[in-house]
């Protein structure tokens, strides 16, 4: 706001040192320091790991600030190496990831440490809008291999997953991943979950009635859901420290939950049809109104459907042998009541064999 631009200029005009990146707005290019100043610290902030911003912190005392006193010589601005894939180091989980150019190179790293599993589901975790630690670690318990992956598209692309037995993908951030994880998803017969960091004070989430709103919502549910992504699950959350900082991590008890439910889904591959449930919903007027929805006949296609179940091995009995004998039961054990239908109802619980919660 004008009123916040107003207050940096003056510390600015104080002499406080500033720099400011990617600004969208010229008017809140705000810089103080001198060119070499900025540019090394540009280079610092571009490289983005621990490391980095160690040595900035350090360049920032000396240079900037002028402590010379028990202040280090701030090493270089360096690339970090960001693996293919990517695993926490077990002896040293506070710094930085271990990167990994290949998944033989992975797999040998886990076979190493103790973490892999012979014939054990493969998990592919992605995206950068959760804390994937936490996640990684609790799959790991649970059993699976996981694939911590930094770039899905040259994952896939490249072949890389080829030699991964991946019964599911997990990805993070929100919006489209594109038509490659269809198509990669639909050859491997694997589920797409979405867990979502709720991007805000966890003790704030809990408190809102609605919890996500707008465009967030839309981005971090809705579009994933063109890439068949299900289980939009709130998973993460920010939570304050002792320092009034903000810091990412799983709340606790929907970790637990979330990775039950990928157990769960990835069990229903090896479960014969005959064992599992399916429940189907399809939209009824009260009374004798049809079934019907855009551009769609709902009693033929939901028998039709429920015929094709059974043809692949999913228990039908009590199926009706015609589809007028099917509209009847769904008729009479399927109704539909308007407040006015007193006797109806009381007659359908009686009579309509209804399953009572």
């Amino acid at each position: 706001t004008e009123d916040e631009r107003a207050l940096i200029r003056k510390a600015a005009e104080r002499g406080v040192p500033m720099i400011t990146t990617m600004a969208t707005n010229p008017a809140n290019d705000i810089t103080t320091v001198d060119s070499l100043q900025r540019e090394t610290l540009s280079a610092y902030l571009s490289g983005g790991d621990r490391a980095n911003y160690h040595n900035m912190l350090e360049y920032v005392r000396g240079e900037v600030c002028g402590r010379l006193l028990w202040t280090d010589k701030p090493g270089a601005p360096t690339v970090p190496e960001y693996g293919l894939l990517y695993h926490a180091d077990p002896d040293d989980p506070d710094g930085g990831d271990i990167p990994f150019a290949s998944v033989r190179e992975y797999e040998g790293w886990l076979r190493s440490e103790g973490l892999f599993k012979p014939g054990a589901p493969g998990v592919v975790v992605t995206g950068p809008m959760g804390d994937p630690a936490e996640l990684i670690a609790a799959l790991e318990k649970s059993g699976k291999n996981v694939y911590p992956v930094n770039n899905m598209r040259l994952f896939i692309l490249k072949h890389h997953a080829d030699s991964v037995d991946v019964s599911a993908l997990i990805n993070m951030a929100h919006g489209r991943m594109g038509d490659y994880i269809t198509d990669f998803l639909e050859e491997r017969n694997a589920p797409l979950f979405t867990p979502l960091n709720v991007n805000t004070l966890v003790s704030e989430w809990e408190e809102d009635r609605m919890g996500m709103s707008g465009g967030f919502m839309s981005q971090s549910v809705v579009t994933p859901e063109i890439d068949g992504a299900i289980r939009p699950f709130a998973l993460f959350g920010h939570y304050e420290g002792k320092d009034g900082l903000q810091y990412l991590k799983a709340i606790p008890g929907r970790l637990e939950e979330f990775v039950e439910t990928v157990d769960r889904y990835i069990a229903l591959k090896k479960l014969p049809n005959s064992e599992k449930k399916v429940a189907i919903f399809y939209y009824k007027g009260p009374g004798q109104n049809s079934l019907t929805a855009a551009g769609m006949e709902v009693l033929p296609s939901l028998y039709n459907f429920l015929k094709e179940l059974r043809s692949a091995g999913y228990r039908g009995e009590g199926l009706p042998a015609s589809e007028a004998e099917f509209g009847k039961l769904v008729q009479r054990q399927g109704a539909v009541f308007g407040t006015y239908a007193e006797g109806a109802i009381a007659d359908f619980i009686e009579n309509g064999n209804p399953g009572l919660v």
